[in-house]
């Protein structure tokens, strides 16, 4: 009897595998053939500051749809980031095992960079080691760590914390998650959008934005100061997508 139910249990769980790795592909492939919307002149200038503007538009809520849930996305603030990518995490393959409904909704994450910490990968990476992943407890965090002591770094600590950010990404459309996907680490890109606290369309509370680039932990508004962002376009290169 024991033996049948092991034997069942694994027949399971291999069922589940192949069901969220088949999930997973054909997200992939309804998501990897972004069209170019417009080309740009404007280069994309990692030396300047992220802007952000309190939310003045129109929509209290911005409809947002997941693979399984429908959320009410409230904008906080107008915001625009260039950065150098220095972390991704696409968090996809066997996402339905343990999925969340944060998951479920913000698909992709980027570590960025900007300022001094963007201006020579070799010396960034001399000093500094980044990695964006899930941990077993579900959150999803950037990990930085000095290769030197601080004291040695070519920066102070203050300066590192409020030049790296950890963005948690929903595309508007399958278009810009598309051009995201296509992003490789150490390239620049500049991203348009909103700020946002996520809801269910029950108006339970999935997660907050961060709204500052210098708070670092559990304590801050984003509940480990991250940005959520809803992102309009997309910019690599020359090209935009929309």
């Amino acid at each position: 009897m024991w033996e049948l139910f092991c034997k069942t249990c694994l027949i399971i769980f291999i069922l589940m595998c192949l069901h969220s790795f088949l999930g997973d592909v054909v997200f992939r492939l309804e998501n990897s053939f972004p069209k170019v919307s417009e080309i740009t002149r404007e280069k994309i200038d990692t030396s300047k500051e992220p802007i952000q503007v309190e939310y003045s538009g129109a929509k209290k809520y911005i409809k947002a749809k997941g693979s399984k849930n429908i959320f009410a996305l409230e904008p906080q603030a107008d915001y625009s980031i260039s950065g150098m990518v220095i972390a991704k995490n696409s968090n996809f393959w066997f996402r339905d095992i343990m999925r969340s409904k944060f998951d479920d909704v913000c698909w992709i994450d980027f570590g960025l960079v900007w300022g001094e910490l963007a201006k020579d990968k070799k010396e960034l990476y001399k000093n500094l080691k980044f990695k964006s992943n899930k941990t077993l407890a579900q959150a999803r965090q950037l990990n930085v760590n000095a290769v030197r002591a601080y004291d040695e770094l070519s920066w102070n600590v203050g300066y590192i914390d409020s030049h790296v950010s950890h963005t948690h990404i929903i595309p508007a459309n399958s278009n810009i998650m598309g051009a995201l996907l296509k992003i490789r680490k150490n390239e620049n890109i500049k991203l348009n959008g909103y700020l946002v606290d996520i809801y269910t369309d029950k108006s339970e509370l999935i997660a907050k934005t961060s709204l500052s680039r210098t708070d670092h932990n559990a304590t801050s508004r984003g509940s480990g100061a991250c940005e959520v962002m809803y992102v309009k376009s997309v910019q690599i290169g020359d090209k935009i997508y929309k």
